[in-house]
């Protein structure tokens, strides 16, 4: 019997009471979290019990060390989606409900798989015309769980990264809504399969770089059938020849080569692996490159990619201006401007820390730390593809490390994005851009006499918001506020003497004239404190100005 929506959401509710995190989902949020690191420990096994859909999603969080503080996402970092896998028996059903009978499609499946995950295994297999392939089946279920959890997630992704204003929460609003769509792509084998042969079209002119073809006539929204290619991973091959003549240079190339691979998905193709780690790198007996697992792809626009050239150079001159510039560029509006003097004198700091040390021996991740420590401080946010971008950048460096322990990535960046730069004011680009903005200015020009027409018969609003007023306007309210006090006190003081001078009780009204009296104590009681206060927020406000 399929569980309802209101039943999963209390078992949610419950996972996350069990490990101590309801506080959070009450309003606290994770920025506000009293212990972060063990506020991440305890997120990361609640997700980890709730299962695939939440273990994406903080996948997903890890990624944004702008958003969080970092001892949360250090822990996120740390999920898995590998599953046990399932029986052969759940798999041939999905097989034959897609494919038909698996004898009229496959002459042989092994039954043990090769890999398993959240949403799916993959087994080796063979068509009845010969050919080996891998074939990927999504585990049944998997795609109504998603569902259901994501609309709870979006009922609980607001309380869980709860910010103070409105806009800080549509950041993670916003990231929710991108994760949802990212899963369900990745839900989608047809769409991996366009991925794969998108990719593979761009490296058509690699001959060292290998993507499985896709078996289209074999291949459903459940099923994927692919071409099958055995490689090592990294750290095994490095393991296998390490004692051959020559390992040394070798494996600072093929380090070099996966770096460059990547590179070019980022800034030449716009479309990139979003999931690069051992398992997806492998390589053959040739020494070339396999990539498998295409589920999660990142895009990325031609004016973003000219933005992150201009990161990646002004950080490798070590100019702190440009940086700061490039910086303000790429981050999108938080509704809270930066100081950009403050930026700037930070970002001259990060740059310092690294000066009279060699660009490759800068580790890339503990730049993009302190990058993000800056970003988080000023209240910048990166597009989600850019966020999703550096943290795929620090696990490629991971991954060249398997087979060359002292490979930096920075200074392949470098040397890439210095070619890049060049490409970008060739001639032929150099057209490319005069044609767009003769566009732009074009149409602006045609606007603008309707722009004008509009003011001249509606009139214009300019509109002025005072900056750095709001301790000034503070001040003032509690001074109006004590001279209301004051006005209020001393008309008692005076209405109580007066009565008191002229009042004469007789013996019955001897309770009324004490508790005159006792007003009139308290009033002037009041008054004391009053001035006393006074004073002292005088003497704060003269040790403040020095």
């Amino acid at each position: 019997m399929p569980i309802t929506t209101s039943k999963r959401y209390r078992q949610v509710l419950k996972v996350f009471s069990k490990h101590g995190l309801s506080h959070m989902l009450e309003g606290a949020g994770l920025r506000n979290a009293r212990n972060r690191s063990t506020t991440g420990i305890h997120l990361r096994q609640a997700f980890e019990e709730l299962g695939t859909t939440f273990i994406k999603f903080g996948q997903i969080l890890s990624t944004r060390h702008d958003l969080l503080p970092e001892k949360i996402t250090a822990e996120l970092e740390k999920l898995q989606t590998g599953v046990p896998p399932l029986p052969f028996d759940h798999i041939r059903e999905v097989l034959e409900g897609e494919l038909g009978p698996i004898s009229s499609t496959f002459s042989y499946i092994d039954e043990t798989p090769l890999a398993a995950a959240s949403i799916g295994q993959v087994h080796k297999g063979r068509t009845i015309e010969g050919t080996e392939v891998a074939v990927k089946v999504r585990r049944p279920g998997i795609a109504e769980q998603v569902e259901l959890d994501l609309k709870i997630l979006s009922r609980l992704s607001h309380r869980l990264v709860h910010f103070p204003k409105v806009e800080e929460t549509r950041q993670i609003e916003d990231l929710y809504y991108e994760f949802a769509e990212t899963l369900r792509t990745e839900l989608d084998f047809r769409k991996e399969a366009e991925h794969m042969e998108t990719i593979s079209r761009n490296f058509h002119r690699w001959p060292n770089v290998h993507i499985p073809f896709t078996d289209y006539d074999r291949t459903t929204s459940r099923v994927l059938t692919m071409e099958y290619m055995e490689g090592l991973r990294f750290a095994e091959y490095s393991i296998k020849h390490s004692e051959d003549p020559g390992f040394g240079k070798t494996r600072k190339e093929i380090a070099e080569l996966s770096a460059e691979v990547l590179l070019k998905m980022v800034f030449e193709d716009g479309v990139f692996h979003a999931d690069i780690h051992q398992g997806n790198f492998l390589l053959n007996d040739e020494d070339e490159l396999i990539i498998l697992d295409f589920g999660m792809i990142g895009t990325i626009d031609f004016h973003t990619r000219q933005k992150l050239m201009n990161i990646a150079l002004s950080f490798s001159t070590k100019d702190a201006e440009l940086l700061t510039d490039a910086l303000l560029d790429i981050t999108l509006d938080s509704g809270q401007k930066a100081d950009t003097d403050a930026l700037t004198v930070d970002v001259k700091r990060l740059i310092s820390r690294t000066s009279g040390r060699a660009l490759q021996d800068i580790p890339l991740g503990e730049v993009l730390g302190d990058l993000f420590t800056i970003l988080r401080r000023y209240h910048l946010r990166l597009p989600p593809t850019a966020a999703l971008l550096f943290k795929t950048l620090i696990m490629a460096e991971g991954t060249g490390r398997a087979i060359d322990p002292e490979f930096e990535l920075q200074s392949t960046l470098e040397k890439q994005s210095r070619y890049w730069m060049k490409e970008r004011y060739h001639p032929e680009h150099l057209t490319k851009d005069l044609w767009r903005y003769t566009k732009l200015w074009k149409d602006i020009g045609a606007d603008t006499p309707l722009l004008i027409k509009r003011m001249m018969r509606n009139g214009m609003n300019v509109g002025v918001e005072p900056k750095g007023w709001e301790k000034i306007i503070a001040h003032f309210h509690i001074m109006v506020n004590r001279l209301a006090i004051t006005l209020l006190l001393s008309s008692f003081i005076i209405a109580l003497s007066l009565l008191l001078s002229v009042f004469r009780p007789d013996e019955g009204y001897q309770l009324l004239s004490w508790f005159l009296w006792s007003l009139f104590f308290l009033s002037l009681i009041l008054g004391v404190y009053l001035i006393v206060s006074i004073f002292r927020s005088k003497h704060k406000f003269k040790n403040k100005t020095r």
